[in-house]
């Protein structure tokens, strides 16, 4: 299942043990993990500035693979690289599920 969701995300600068790259929520190619409720998932950022990069935050549309069910104003960590947390994000609205085939 997929559910979409407009956050606020920080990425973490590198010193605080976040990526060293900035990523591009436009183009769909970055896809961290997620932790929800304990729940690990896969994300895809959609939306949002063309560049982000370490130490920054921004609006973005996020597509979740998990069956967490998050909701507004929920909490949830990007992990990458064995669980490394490297953004927090918090969810501004939940537009609903979808089943991926």
């Amino acid at each position: 299942m997929s559910v979409f969701v407009e956050a606020m995300i920080l990425l973490l600068p590198a010193d605080a043990g976040g990526r060293t790259g900035p990523v591009a929520p436009r183009e769909g190619s970055y896809r961290p993990f997620v932790r929800i409720d304990g729940q690990i998932g896969r994300a895809r950022l959609l939306e949002g500035p063309a560049v982000l990069s370490p130490g920054e935050g921004a609006r973005v549309m996020i597509e979740l693979e998990t069956d967490a069910r998050p909701s507004d104003g929920c909490e949830f960590q990007l992990l990458e690289h064995g669980g490394q947390v490297v953004g927090v994000a918090s969810v501004l609205r939940v537009y609903g599920r979808t089943t991926t085939i």
